[in-house]
């Protein structure tokens, strides 16, 4: 048998086994620190938490994006994802551990992993353009972000948070920018990052089921603890249905920064997954009579985030009429918020009922979207009819129109 039915016959895998390896560490990260958020509910500790979780999250982006660039499996690079994981997992205990719990030590473990990253990054800036001029430009960026955490580290408490603060902004940003010298970007591989960002997306969504299932291990199970559970399943049942019957299929619009901030959209929607998780726990295990209005407040911004996050990884989408499922995903989110505000202050509206009108929200939400979805075409792609009423969307010739 010929190599190349070989190859045919068994296609490069999309999404290499080192990288789904990787995510590993952000299972166990995850779940470390929602279970810091639910065992002291404040809201320092929740803000610590999430900018932690966000922290974190920047690694996993820049890393997903180095690989969408240049999958590499060999040594070196196995070498650096598992010092990475390393750093990721220490460091987090080392954010939640009273007992040794210091901003500078906790830094200290993120520069270490920030200058891996840049590492990998140096790797590649010898191959051609536009790949190693996008490489030195990005290794740049994440050294700087690096050299500011190590100032904040080294310089006197009192302006290190502001230092911390820079070096997030600078891991933030977009860091395409070298089109704006004059320099082309390398193409995304727009397969392979849906695939990476829908996997984290299942993680996220499993840690939420996860963190229910211990909370509810621990006592017994009540009328109202499973009128909690079905509805966090039903939450969690329409999120499946609006991501995964969306998101990969409708790709990624064209540009240089399109695919990063599609990308960084992830963030907000995968936050929110988790503080939903946690807002759902808060529920368990206490009754109706004995839901605090934090947890309201918890499970209010956690189900608006989430549709807020659908929506602007929407934006950056191919999909036609984008504007329409723009509109339907933030109306959910702020029926959310309404029904939130009314919980907390309208005494004849109880929790229970504030639960039961999320629920309705996710179904309501994936009968429109389904029926927006049908009404709209991906651009670019030729295996959806084109819209009639759309007229952004590039037709296909066919062989028979050529001259």
């Amino acid at each position: 048998m010929s190599q190349a039915h070989l190859e045919q016959e068994h296609p490069a895998q999309l999404v290499p086994f080192l990288e789904l390896f990787y995510d590993l560490v952000f299972v166990a990260s995850t779940m470390v620190l929602s279970n810091e958020f639910s065992h002291s509910v404040n809201w320092h500790v929740a803000g610590t938490c999430a900018l932690m979780f966000i922290l974190l999250w920047l690694l996993w982006f820049h890393t997903t994006v180095l690989m969408n660039v240049e999958r590499r499996d060999d040594l070196g690079q196995r070498g650096l994802v598992f010092a990475q994981m390393f750093m990721i997992f220490v460091t987090t205990l080392a954010f939640i551990d009273s007992s040794i719990a210091d901003v500078d030590l906790v830094g200290a473990g993120y520069l270490v992993a920030i200058l891996i990253v840049a590492y990998g990054h140096h790797r590649i800036v010898e191959l051609p353009d536009p790949v190693g001029g996008w490489a030195r430009a990005r290794r740049n960026r994440l050294a700087l972000a690096g050299a500011v955490v190590f100032a904040g580290i080294v310089l006197p408490d009192g302006i290190d948070w502001a230092l911390y603060a820079i070096a997030i902004v600078l891991l933030v940003l977009p860091t395409s920018f070298a089109t704006w010298r004059g320099r082309p970007v390398p193409p995304v591989d727009e397969h392979h990052l849906a695939e990476r960002a829908a996997l984290l997306t299942l993680i996220v969504m499993g840690e939420a089921f996860v963190k229910s299932a211990l909370v509810i291990s621990s006592g017994s199970i009540t009328g109202w603890d499973m009128i909690a559970l079905a509805v966090l399943f039903v939450i969690l049942f329409g999120l499946f249905a609006s991501y995964f019957d969306d998101i990969p299929r409708a790709g990624i619009r064209s540009g240089d920064l399109s695919g990063e901030m599609w990308l960084l959209a992830h963030l907000v929607l995968q936050l929110s997954i988790v503080v939903l998780a946690v807002g759902v726990s808060k529920f368990l295990q206490v009754g109706e009579a004995g839901v605090p209005t934090k947890s309201i407040v918890i499970l209010m911004v956690a189900y608006s985030g989430i549709f807020v996050g659908l929506a602007l990884i929407g934006a950056c989408s191919r999909r036609s009429k984008h504007a329409e499922m723009l509109l339907l995903r933030l109306f959910t989110a702020a029926i959310a918020v309404v029904g939130g505000f009314a919980a907390i202050s309208v005494e004849a509206f109880t929790p229970g009922e504030y639960l039961l009108l999320l629920a309705a929200l996710s179904s309501v939400h994936s009968l429109l979207a389904a029926r927006l979805r049908v009404r709209s075409t991906i651009v670019g792609d030729p295996t959806t009819p084109p819209d009639p009423d759309d007229h952004t969307t590039r037709s296909i010739p066919s062989p028979e129109a050529s001259p």
